[in-house]
């Protein structure tokens, strides 16, 4: 397996550009507060210092920064052909974060972003506001779809307004993904079963090699084991899937590692899914990353880059027929192109 570099431990938000049109939102203050040292630079407009040209990813990376501003236009956008709605009537997902905490190689914001630094648009009030109308039936939102909103919670409280705003709204669903420990955060919050938290784990050695900054596979099911013993439904995900030259050793064991310690009629679901990503973001990151997980030689089908169906295959069925010896194949969801 070979990678880029790791960076080396994040220096984090030294700086905050504010929007001065959020200075005094009540958010703004509370997180000034918290960074009382850092260096405060007020702007007109975030995209001033996220979409400014000629930036190097790589290098904020190190030093990221955080960008306090009011999103203008939608919050909530419908759940993309690589994730899985869950069978509710309808699917979003929330983008109330741009950027993440985390740097790891095959994340398709490297892609999609052209700065490293962080953008909170502190105005989640008015994601629920565009949420409402949709609220008459089942549905379904995923709110660190483009960010791990749990690795940051203390920071901004975002996990735990959604879960206040779903209290009062019965038909309303969150899924939570995270790759954080951060379980603290939710402790004193009483569990809803209409929430899920959602792990995604991977082998100790794919987590060293292109997770970086992440926490261990140990510290992440320790976390899942304690959001099922404080009443959560906890949702497991090996996705996406680093196809690697020991792959049959690495992720077979991590199945074994996962039910070593949490009981698999513990969890709601087993997810697996293969590495996969549009074209364009990958192009992005191939000019970004040295990374092996950047110049594999994917196959290429209506602008979504995966392994060849002969390894997605493998990679599935090996997953599966190894998960079935502690899960009926009901609680296993797999991610798979439709061809």
């Amino acid at each position: 397996m070979k990678s880029s570099s790791p960076p080396s431990p994040p220096k984090l938000f030294s700086h905050l550009y504010i929007e001065r049109g959020v200075l005094e939102h009540p958010q703004t203050q509370r997180i000034r507060a918290k960074f009382a040292d850092s260096q405060v630079i007020l702007i007109d407009h975030y995209k001033e210092v996220f979409n400014r040209p000629a930036q190097s990813f790589a290098a904020q990376s190190g030093s990221k920064k955080l960008i306090l501003a009011r999103k203008e236009g939608k919050f909530l956008h419908e759940g993309s052909q690589y994730s899985d709605g869950f069978g509710t009537e309808q699917f979003f997902y929330a983008s109330s974060v741009m950027g993440c905490l985390y740097d790891c190689d095959y994340c398709y914001l490297q892609g999609l972003y052209p700065s490293a630094n962080t953008v909170l648009f502190v105005n989640l009030e008015d994601a629920f506001e565009q949420l409402r109308p949709y609220l008459g039936k089942d549905t379904l939102v995923a709110t660190s779809y483009d960010t791990d909103t749990m690795a940051i919670e203390s920071l901004t409280h975002q996990t735990l307004r959604w879960l206040e705003f779903a209290v009062e709204h019965e038909h309303l669903h969150l899924e939570i993904r995270t790759k954080s420990a951060n379980f603290k955060a939710l402790k004193n919050t009483t569990p809803s079963p209409r929430v899920t938290l959602a792990w995604t784990l991977s082998p100790q050695e794919i987590i060293n090699t292109y997770e970086h900054a992440t926490p261990s596979i140990e510290k992440r099911l320790n976390a899942a084991e304690e959001a099922i013993a404080a009443g959560w439904n906890v949702r497991l995900c090996i996705d996406p899937v680093i196809y690697t030259e020991n792959f049959d050793i690495l992720y077979p064991k991590l199945i074994e590692t996962i039910f070593a310690t949490i009981d698999p009629n513990a969890i709601e679901h087993l997810t697996l899914g293969s590495f996969r990503m549009s074209q364009n973001h990958l192009r992005a990151l191939k000019k970004l990353r040295r990374s092996d997980v950047a110049f594999y030689p994917y196959s290429v089908s209506d602008e979504m880059a995966t392994y060849p169906e002969a390894i997605e295959t493998y990679i599935l069925e090996t997953l599966m027929a190894k998960a079935h010896q502690y899960l009926p194949k009901e609680r296993i969801r797999t991610w798979q192109r439709q061809l």
